[in-house]
């Protein structure tokens, strides 16, 4: 994905300008123009920093509290900025009261979003223009909140999974250091004391080993932090560039069990948010692009992206997604068997649930065994690190009887 900036004019005549990331500058262009914008001046973004879009509970909320505005005939201005004094966010906030003043001027509401469609999840610019046009724009936006909070609750179960094995790994960790580095040289010198006094004390293979390694166990320990912390650090900034963000996940999706849930997660969003799209009237092509964006899934962004220019070459669903890796292999049989927007909208929603169900059983799995078996490691290794403190004392003590 390429950034790109641009100014245009809105339906209504306004002038307005933002960011947009696109594979190139035709479906950047192509992209605008489906926004209703006319006289569109595009250029590739120099020293643009990619910027988050907006989520989380408190756009939820607005999204909410947005609905209720429309259906009671509220003043959108007045309103808007009265919901934003209730919103933690500063970011919404402001969005809030730049669309507020749009509003004022006599822009419309849909082409006020639109102009910010950057900064907002990337289904709701869209969103609100089918609810305008459709005359539903409550039931709309009530709808995609339920759609928001599904896919909050799928990425929360999922750190969940992950959370409690990871803490017991890094207690486990920091455990078998404080005992290779304090307690074991304590022993250590104790023996070799005993040694210097003349006093003859076996020392198991298993002692020996143990003492060894504990002498050494700061550099080895050292030098494993330093290659962890520089593997977090790369991690971490590989989400601020498109190859990074697509080498991580690959790393994550071939993971065992945990590559399969993330998979299966990914699905479930994308699955959800087609369903939703096409339920809103936009076409499959842009549908596919809108909730690959949804999903925040970087290879399944790829996919749709490819499997969108296939179908607007011709192409039917069902082969435009045979060789894809992340789109799931029976979303081109529904897209097909489905013609009718509602039934293919139930269907897309129905297959969703079974990616999420499989995605459960995953993360299931994960809290089920990883936990346990980072204990049990621990365990042993503490073990085995009690007993070459103690075989050395026993040889002692049968040397004295």
């Amino acid at each position: 994905m390429k950034p790109y900036t641009y100014t245009a004019q809105c339906d209504g005549g306004a002038a307005i300008e933002g960011t947009i990331e696109a594979p190139d500058s035709d479906e950047a262009l192509k992209h605008l123009v489906g926004m209703r914008l006319t006289n569109i001046d595009l250029r590739e973004a120099k020293g643009w920093s990619r910027r988050r879009r907006i989520r989380g509970d408190d756009f939820i909320f607005f999204n909410e509290q947005l609905a209720t505005l429309a259906a009671s005939g509220t003043c959108l201005d007045v309103g808007l900025r009265q919901l934003g004094k209730d919103l933690q966010s500063s970011r919404l906030r402001r969005v809030l009261d730049e669309v507020a003043g749009e509003i004022e001027k006599g822009v419309p509401l849909d082409e006020a979003v639109s102009s910010r469609a950057d900064q907002l999840p990337a289904l709701y610019a869209r969103v609100v223009r089918a609810g305008v046009a459709t005359g539903r724009l409550s039931a709309t936006l009530l709808n995609l909140s339920h759609h928001l909070r599904q896919m909050a609750e799928t990425k929360r179960l999922m750190w969940e999974a992950l959370a409690y094995p990871g803490m017991v790994l890094v207690l486990a960790v920091g455990l078998v250091s404080a005992v290779l580095m304090l307690l074991i040289p304590q022993f250590d010198k104790i023996f070799s004391d005993f040694q210097l006094s003349g006093f003859y004390v076996q020392t198991p293979m298993l002692s020996t080993i143990i003492f060894d390694f504990a002498r050494v166990a700061p550099t080895v320990l050292g030098w494993i932090g330093l290659v962890v912390l520089v593997m977090v650090i790369g991690f971490v900034a590989a989400r601020f560039s498109w190859d990074g963000r697509l080498l991580r996940e690959q790393l994550l999706l071939k993971i065992p069990v945990l590559g399969r849930a993330v998979r299966d997660s990914i699905r479930a969003r994308f699955l959800r948010a087609m369903g939703f799209s096409i339920g809103s009237g936009i076409p499959l092509p842009e549908a596919v692009r809108l909730a690959a964006d949804a999903a925040a899934s970087p290879n399944l962004r790829r996919d749709a992206e490819t499997m969108a220019k296939r179908v607007e070459q011709g192409q039917r669903a069902y082969e435009a997604c045979k060789d894809l890796v992340v789109v799931p292999p029976m979303f081109g049989y529904i897209v097909e068997v489905n013609e009718d927007r509602n039934n293919l909208e139930h269907g897309l929603i129905e297959l969703s649930k079974s990616y999420e169900m499989r995605a459960g059983h995953g993360q299931n799995l994960l809290r089920a065994w990883l936990a346990p078996l980072a204990i049990v490691i621990v365990g042993g290794l503490i073990g085995l690190c009690v007993l070459a403190l103690f075989l050395p004392l026993i040889s002692i003590l049968q040397s004295l009887g």
